[in-house]
C-alpha cells in the first residue's frame, strides 16, 4: 500500500533529523500539546479531534477524521538559568563546587516539524501516519568553574577547572523523532477503537561531564586505575525502540464526547557511548503514557474539553533514580561501599524526576463559518524535586502552567492554516548544591512556543 511506504520511508529519515538538536515546549519532556489546535487549548480536546495529528493524542480518532494531510512548524523558545552562590567547601571535605556564578544556557530557538495523513477504508476503518519530535531535555553553558578533587583519596589534591561542572562547555542534549502508524475501527455510530505503533529514533550527546570522573561506576570498580571513557564527549548516539499505543474514542450522546489512551513505556536501548553516565549502564528509555479528555459540545459552535494525563518518569531509572544515591559510592568518599550506585551502576545516579499528573482545560470557538477561535491553560507539578538540583542544571524544566491561544482559518477547496502561541511563568528553585551542603543552586526557566500549520484534505 502506497500509505505505508510514505510512513515507512519517514521514518528512514529520523535518525538523519536527529542531527539537529530539537527541543519542545514540555511537562517534563513531553510537549504541552500535539497539534495547533491542541496546543492552541493547552493540550485539551483530546476526545474534539480536528486535524489527522490528533491520532497521537488517540489512535481511535483516525475514523472520525476526513482524508487529510496536515504540515506543521513551531518555533519553541526556553529560557534556561543556573545560579550558584557563595564558594561553598571549594572542593573540599570531597565535596563538588560549581562556581559561585550565573549562566543562562546558550540553547534558546529551536525549529521542530510535524506531518500526518489520514485516510479512510472500507468497513468503517481508518488508515493514518504521522511524524513528528519531542525533546526538552538539555541545556549548554559556556564559562563559570568548579572546585573539586579529581582522584578521591588518591595523591592529586583539590583543582578548580573551567566549566559548569570543571570540564570546559558543558552541554547534554536528547532528541526524539516519532512515527505513528495507525489503524482504527469504528463499532458502531459512536465508538472507536485504535491502535498505534510507536517508532522511535533517539539520540543523545554530551559535553562538558568529564569532572565526575571520579564518581563513576567504571573509576570505583577499579579503586581509582581506570578513568571512564563513556561518561562525556562522544559526540552523538543514535538508538531505536518501537512501543504500542491503544485508544478508546465515545461519543456520549448530543454533547459529550470522551477519549482515553495509553502508550506503553518504550525501550530504546542501551546509549553505549554514555554507560558511564546513565543509570543502568546507559539506559534512557522513554516513560509511559497516559491520557483521558471529556469534551462538552456547549452550543454547535462552543465547546469546552477537559483532559488529563499522567507520566510515569519515576520508571525509567535513568530520570527517576536520585542524584543522593552517589552518596553511596565509595569513591564519592561519603564513606559509602555500593559501586552499583556510583553514575553507570544498575542502581546509580539520575536526574530524581517524578511522575507528572497533568491537567488541561480548553475551549474552541467558531465565531463564523471560516475563523475558529481557540484558547487554554494547563498545570502539573514540576517534574523536579526541589532537592534534586546538582544534575538538573543539565535539564532545567520546570513548568507548572502553560497559557495559550490560537485560531485556524478556511481556506478554499478545504484548505485551513492554523497558529497557536504558549506562554509559561518563569519557574525556580533554589536548594544546597547536592554535593556541597554550603553552597545553594538557583534554578529558573521559562518558555514560549509558536506554531503554524497548513492543512488539505482530497
Amino acid at each position: 500500500m502506497q500509505i505505508i511506504k510514505r510512513a515507512s520511508g519517514a521514518f528512514l529519515i529520523l535518525a538523519g533529523l536527529l542531527i539537529s538538536h530539537a527541543s519542545f515546549a514540555t511537562n517534563g519532556y513531553f510537549p504541552h500539546g500535539i497539534g495547533t489546535s491542541n496546543k492552541a487549548m493547552a493540550g485539551a480536546g483530546m476526545a474534539l479531534p480536528e486535524e489527522a495529528i490528533s491520532i497521537v493524542n488517540n489512535p481511535a480518532v483516525a475514523v472520525f477524521l476526513d482524508n487529510r494531510t496536515d504540515v506543521g512548524v513551531s518555533l519553541f523558545m526556553p529560557n534556561r538559568n543556573y545560579t550558584t552562590f557563595n564558594d561553598g567547601n571549594m572542593g573540599q571535605k570531597n565535596s563538588f563546587t560549581i562556581g559561585p556564578a550565573d549562566i543562562d544556557s546558550n540553547d534558546d530557538l529551536f525549529v521542530i516539524p510535524e506531518i500526518a495523513q489520514t485516510r479512510q477504508l472500507k468497513n468503517d476503518t481508518a488508515f493514518a501516519w504521522a511524524f513528528y519530535m519531542r525533546s526538552g531535555i538539555g541545556a549548554s553553558y559556556q564559562g563559570g568553574f568548579a572546585s573539586f578533587d579529581p582522584d578521591g583519596d588518591g595523591p592529586q589534591g583539590v583543582v578548580t577547572l573551567p566549566g559548569t561542572y570543571g570540564d570546559d562547555t558543558t552541554r547534554f542534549e536528547m532528541s526524539q523523532a516519532y512515527v505513528d502508524i495507525t489503524w482504527a475501527k469504528k463499532w458502531g455510530e459512536k465508538t472507536s477503537f485504535g491502535v498505534s505503533a510507536v517508532l522511535v529514533a533517539q539520540g543523545l550527546k554530551a559535553k562538558g561531564i568529564g569532572g565526575f570522573a571520579k564518581y563513576t561506576e567504571t573509576f570505583a570498580a577499579s579503586n581509582g586505575a581506570k578513568l571512564p571513557d563513556k561518561l562525556s564527549g562522544n559526540g552523538r548516539d543514535v538508538n531505536y525502540g518501537i512501543g504500542l499505543k491503544v485508544g478508546l474514542h465515545r461519543l456520549l450522546g448530543e454533547h459529550f464526547r470522551f477519549g482515553i489512551m495509553y502508550q506503553s513505556k518504550i525501550n530504546v536501548g542501551s546509549s553505549g557511548d554514555y554507560a558511564d553516565l546513565l543509570a543502568g549502564g546507559g539506559d534512557m528509555d522513554i516513560p509511559a503514557w497516559l491520557r483521558m479528555g471529556l469534551t462538552w459540545q456547549a452550543t454547535d459552535r462552543l465547546s469546552f474539553s477537559l483532559d488529563a494525563q499522567r507520566i510515569w518518569y519515576s520508571k525509567v531509572d535513568a530520570l527517576g533514580n536520585s542524584f543522593a544515591n552517589i552518596y553511596d559510592c565509595p569513591s564519592a568518599g561519603l564513606g559509602g561501599t555500593d559501586v552499583s550506585r556510583c553514575l553507570g551502576g544498575n542502581n546509580g545516579p539520575g536526574f530524581g524526576w517524578k511522575d507528572v499528573p497533568i491537567y488541561s482545560l480548553g475551549s474552541s470557538w467558531d465565531i463564523n463559518d471560516k475563523w475558529t477561535l481557540r484558547a487554554g491553560m494547563s498545570i502539573s507539578d514540576e517534574p523536579v524535586p526541589a532537592t534534586e538540583n546538582t544534575f538538573n542544571i543539565l535539564l532545567v524544566n520546570l513548568t507548572e502552567a502553560h497559557y495559550t491561544a490560537g485560531f485556524s482559518y478556511k481556506l478554499r477547496n478545504g484548505h485551513e492554516l492554523g497558529f497557536s502561541f504558549m506562554y509559561t511563568e518563569e519557574e525556580s528553585i533554589e536548594t544546597p548544591n547536592q554535593l556541597d551542603p554550603l553552597q545553594n543552586i538557583l534554578l529558573t526557566s521559562d518558555q514560549y512556543d509558536l506554531e503554524v500549520s497548513y492543512s488539505w484534505g482530497r
